[in-house]
């Protein structure tokens, strides 16, 4: 990161510890209005670029009080609980003490929520580093009237500009927040998704049932040889957002990751660059995207002499304060 960031890289890696200000969810415009649900949920204020769009502030860093019982939570437990979630004892590594006021840590000791340890071992939370409402226990998500979607993945769908009649292909379409955003800007295209593990093609199906989206087709597959094993050809756009270092998003308590495995995951994410040249119609357009900032896994991937670069977008946590992500349209030549 430091060949894009140069002397920020330490203001950068710092940015990376606190959360987004906002919390962004994308109203489900196919089954209810944004001012329906801001009846149901008047904390939510309208974004200023999409319609789709609605969020929350988050409040911190609050006060918090270091108590003698500590339980130790894992890395994601952890990020979870920064911003006002429950600790679940999947989540837990170890609890030190026996008091039923305790105090939650990440593994390599940040302190981010204290609480009451209860009978069944989960511990309810009374006091997080950072606020906001807790959007995941409202019934209108369980109703498919909202998504949780932060706003720079919203970019994604609006730079595909999906049209009526299109073929739309998402080759990495689990949990489906592009996917869906897609056929919800235009549901008279054609939209199908790919995913790799019958869990989550199965789990996704669901979730297009619960939004009223019934319309989108979804399969497993390795989208590498969507040409070789469904000869899907002649496509007039895909998406592609691959398996990524996700090291734009934040909050986070630690990351590690190698060199080694950047190069890996580089070369993984060309091979779905690969797969869309082969199923795209000349003139097609492939919008790829990623939640990480390394040039190694952005402009490294795209930059693909078969196809031309038609807009790049960064958003950087230290500039316009969202996760750090990556976006590029590019068109095939021929």
């Amino acid at each position: 990161m430091k060949k894009v960031y140069g002397t920020k890289l330490n203001e950068l890696l710092s940015s990376l510890l606190v959360p987004n200000s906002r919390l962004y969810v994308r109203v489900n415009t196919l089954k209810t209005s944004t001012s329906s649900l801001s009846e149901e949920m008047p904390f939510l204020r309208p974004d200023e670029d999409f319609e789709e769009a609605m969020y929350v502030e988050v409040r911190g860093p609050n006060k918090i009080v270091e108590h003698d019982t500590k339980v130790v939570v894992d890395k994601r437990t952890a990020e979870s609980v920064m911003t006002g979630a429950n600790v679940y004892r999947p989540g837990i590594k170890k609890i030190l003490g026996n008091g039923k006021e305790v105090s939650v840590i990440s593994e390599n000791g940040v302190l981010v929520a204290e609480g009451i340890l209860t009978p069944d071992g989960m511990v309810k939370v009374t006091n997080t580093l950072y606020t906001a409402p807790q959007l995941s226990e409202y019934e209108g998500l369980k109703k498919g009237y909202f998504l949780l979607q932060g706003k720079a993945s919203m970019y994604v769908a609006h730079i595909l500009d999906p049209q009526p009649n299109e073929l739309i292909i998402d080759m990495t379409a689990y949990p489906g927040g592009k996917l869906t955003h897609v056929f919800q800007l235009q549901p008279r295209s054609r939209v199908i998704g790919f995913d790799h593990t019958t869990k989550k093609v199965e789990e996704l199906k669901r979730r297009l049932d619960t939004l009223g989206m019934k319309g989108i087709q979804v399969y497993k597959a390795d989208s590498r040889y969507l040409y070789e094993d469904f000869h899907l050809q002649n496509v007039d756009k895909v998406l592609i957002d691959p398996p990524c270092s996700a090291l734009g998003l934040r909050p986070k308590v630690y990351d590690k990751k190698r060199k080694e495995d950047l190069l890996n995951l580089s070369s993984y994410q060309r091979q779905f660059i690969n797969s869309a040249y082969k199923i795209l119609k000349k003139d097609g357009v492939v919008v790829y995207s990623t939640c990480t900032m390394t040039s190694l896994e952005n402009e490294d991937v795209v930059n693909d002499s078969r196809f031309e670069v038609e807009e790049v977008i960064r958003f950087h946590p230290i500039v316009h304060d969202m996760t750090g992500f990556f976006i590029a349209k590019l068109r095939k030549r021929n």
